[in-house]
This record gives C-alpha cells, structure tokens and sequence, in this order.
C-alpha cells in the first residue's frame, strides 16, 4: 500500500498549494458558500430532498387519515423514528463517516460537535485524505442509509413498521446535505487534485491541491 501523504509533505515539499483553509467555526457558513456555487450536483440534490420531503408529506397524510379510523400504530411509528433521527441516527451518521475513514485507512478518528452551530462531525485528524478517500466518506452515511432503509421499507411494507423506516429514509436526507456541499467543492475545482486535513488543535481544516 501507498503511504499516506502527510500534513507536512502538503505544505513544505513544494508538489502542494494550498487552496483554502476553513475554520471550524465557520464550517456552516462554508457549507453555504458551496450551495450557492455549485449548481449541478446541488440540483440533483435539491431535487432529491425535494421528493424525500414530498414522500414525507404523503406517509404523514396517509398516517393521519388511518388513524382517524382507528389504526394508530403508523402514526405513532412516525413519532418514533422522528424521535429517533434526531437522538439515535445523528449518532449512526457519524460512525458510518467514521467507518470510512477507517476502511480507508485513517485511524485517529475524533468526534465532536459545534454546539453553537449544532453541527456534529468526526474528523481524522492531521491525516491527509485523497480525493477518493473524501467521496467514500462523504457518501458513506446517505448511500448506506438510503439502501437500508429502502430494503426495510420494502420488507416491511404491509406492516405499520413501514412507516418507522420510510420517515428515518426521508429525514436523512436533510442530515447529508453537509456532505453534499462538501463534495460540491471538489467538483467546482475538477482540474485540481485536492487533499485534505482537519487539524484539531488549530481547528481548521487544510485543503491543498497537486501543483501540474
């Protein structure tokens, strides 16, 4: 295996230039930036939030009216996994970032949270992170979570418990777009081949690109 590069090699070997440098505190504003700038893959992106949210509406609807007929296991199934999403799914988000980053061979792994920003994270600090490396872990918590909770929709689909796993899918949605806007950067650059790293004690975040 190719040995990783370092923070070190980023900034004083002379292949490297650095490209932005993002402050933890300013990560949602950052976030922001690259929405409004990138526009294909926010687009698709919208669109698809825009159907997570509309499917939503419909479970919720549908629940409503089953439970005015007595059924009130859906409904309270919805309750339960907006509960859910919002204590138990944070968490998992997180440690699927965590499990790419470890399949991909970072290993001093931190997690944290933004409170002020309600922004919660797990970085790999001062390890360098390809280009290839980055869309594993940008993906990793929406394309696992995705087609788990689809799989389980389906299964499930003339159970109440139906409705527990198609909310959890609708919501998540909203959690990833963070780690859409991230990979949004890469691809407003597409002739630069970028690294990066999270130092933790300076708490920025370094990006550096491959001089030609």
């Amino acid at each position: 295996m190719k040995p990783k590069l370092t923070p070190e090699e980023l900034r004083d070997s002379g292949n490297f230039e650095l490209l932005t440098e993002v402050p933890h505190l300013r990560l949602k504003e950052f976030i922001i930036e690259q929405i409004r700038e990138e526009s294909q893959l926010i687009k698709a992106y919208s669109a698809y939030q825009v159907a997570m949210i509309v499917i939503l509406i419909a479970t919720i609807v549908k629940a409503i009216v089953m439970n005015s007929h007595g059924m009130s296991e859906p409904l309270q199934n919805i309750g339960f996994a907006v509960l859910f999403s919002f204590t138990v799914l944070v968490i998992i988000h997180e440690l699927l970032h965590a499990a790419a980053y470890w399949l991909t061979g970072s290993r001093k792994l931190v997690f944290g949270a933004i409170w002020q920003k309600f922004i919660f994270y797990v970085m790999a600090n001062r390890q360098v992170i390809s280009p290839a490396a980055f869309r594993v872990v940008a993906n990793a918590p929406l394309v696992t979570v995705k087609v788990a909770t689809l799989i389980l929709t389906i299964f499930f689909w003339h159970d109440p418990a139906a409705y527990f796993f198609l909310t959890i899918m609708c919501l998540h949605s909203l959690f990833c777009a963070g780690d859409i806007a991230m990979l949004a950067f890469y691809r407003l650059h597409p002739d630069k081949e970028i690294f990066n790293y999270d130092d933790i004690n300076e708490k920025v975040t370094y990006f550096y690109f491959r001089k030609k």
